[in-house]
């Protein structure tokens, strides 16, 4: 019994280290993600063989089983990555099936994703994810009763939050909360539940734990922006990109959605393409921003795809991710020694910390940011030196 059973895990990690592995890198992968993913099956496949099961038997019923056996003491938002390596797994045996949407709720959910998209102007991305809340929350309220919005109770909200409280950080509880909030006034305008559904979901404390992500002063910027080797055609690429990002304030989903003809080099302007609830908007390019775009576009490989950022190596003439953007940065920083940062999102802040201290109004920052409430920029303005605003006493 125990050499079939050395056999039969033996056969599983040759499944792992060689199939599987070919079936991510088809799927560009990256090198960390797939020994992440391998990693980890090789021991759901030890798990599974003192149990006398083959991991290459696994169905996607058994796969919150598996969560749970072999991280026990993790966390759900913990495990999610480890669950993305289990349902690839599936989908390279064949097994993996999405599930069949609920026909009780599915209407509601179908109907207000149409009003996120028609009248908040909300990105794909941001719909699903809103589906996927609702869906659950849906789910746990309801389970095998009937759909009837007069049966939904303000204890039932406050239950469900402490729910998510135990698993998730207060700033995702809110996130939930809130996409919760949003679809209850949704069911109000249509008549389905009162307001005070709406108006009962809390909102977490999260007092201390908020962090402001360090900005870059102007040495760090400069030493940021040397990293990158100018020389190479990929070098040319990220500091293109990394220039977008620090001296425009871009995002990294914006970065990777600019297209070659939004750059006007008449009016020097590049027009930024819609993210989140914007409509877009469109910036001037200062002198260094334009010298660093001709550089890279001289450099940029021939390819049909319009977007203005490509692949340089493996991925040559494909589109970038906004992951492959910011693993860009990340790169960038290690070669820097800033120790613990990563990210792109920090280079905004840093670009609108920056024009602060040099005296534009938040208004002004926020129209370059695309913010459509000024107090969505007051987060991201920094004032280190607050001498420049001391002013004189009365007498």
């Amino acid at each position: 019994m125990n050499r079939v059973t050395t056999m039969g895990l033996r056969s599983d990690l040759i499944v792992i280290n060689g199939g599987f592995t070919d079936f991510l890198r088809r799927r560009h992968a990256s090198d960390f993600t797939v020994t992440y993913y391998c990693r980890f099956l090789r021991k759901v496949a030890a798990h599974l063989d003192r149990q006398g099961r083959r991991a290459i038997h696994l169905h996607r019923g058994e796969a919150s089983e598996i969560m749970r056996m072999c991280l026990p003491k993790w966390t759900a938002a913990s495990r999610r990555p480890l669950r993305s390596a289990l349902f690839h797994w599936l989908k390279f045996l064949g097994r993996f099936h999405e599930a069949t949407p609920n026909v009780r709720w599915q209407r509601w959910l179908d109907d207000f994703a149409r009003f996120q998209r028609s009248h908040r102007a909300l990105a794909d991305c941001t719909v699903q994810g809103t589906a996927r809340v609702l869906g659950r929350y849906l789910s746990w309220q309801f389970q095998h009763r009937p759909l009837r919005w007069c049966r939904v109770k303000v204890e039932d909200l406050r239950r469900y939050a402490t729910l998510l409280c135990r698993d998730l950080s207060p700033k995702s509880v809110n996130g939930t909360l809130s996409m919760l909030r949003q679809f209850f006034r949704f069911l109000h305008l249509h008549g389905k539940c009162s307001s005070a559904l709406a108006a009962a979901l809390p909102t977490v404390a999260d007092f201390g734990r908020r962090r402001v992500p360090e900005v870059l002063d102007e040495g760090r910027r400069q030493k940021f922006m040397r990293s990158f080797d100018r020389s190479s055609e990929q070098g040319c690429r990220d500091y293109a990109m990394a220039v977008c990002l620090s001296d425009l304030g871009l995002r990294a989903c914006e970065v990777r959605r600019l297209r070659c003809d939004d750059i006007d080099w008449k009016l020097r302007l590049l027009r930024v393409p819609p993210a989140k609830a914007g409509s877009g908007r469109h910036l001037p390019m200062p002198v260094h921003v334009q010298t660093a775009l001709r550089n890279y576009l001289e450099l940029r490989p021939s390819t049909h795809a319009p977007e203005l950022f490509v692949g340089q190596a493996m991925l040559r003439g494909r589109a970038l991710s906004s992951h492959a953007i910011i693993a860009v940065m990340d790169r960038a920083y290690r070669r820097c020694g800033f120790h613990g940062w990563f990210g792109s999102h920090r280079l905004r802040h840093s670009f609108a910390s920056r024009l602060f201290a040099y005296g534009a109004t938040t208004k002004e920052i926020a129209d370059l940011l695309g913010h459509r409430l000024v107090a969505t920029t007051d987060h991201y303005t920094q004032a280190h030196d607050l001498r420049p605003l001391i002013q004189p006493w009365p007498l």
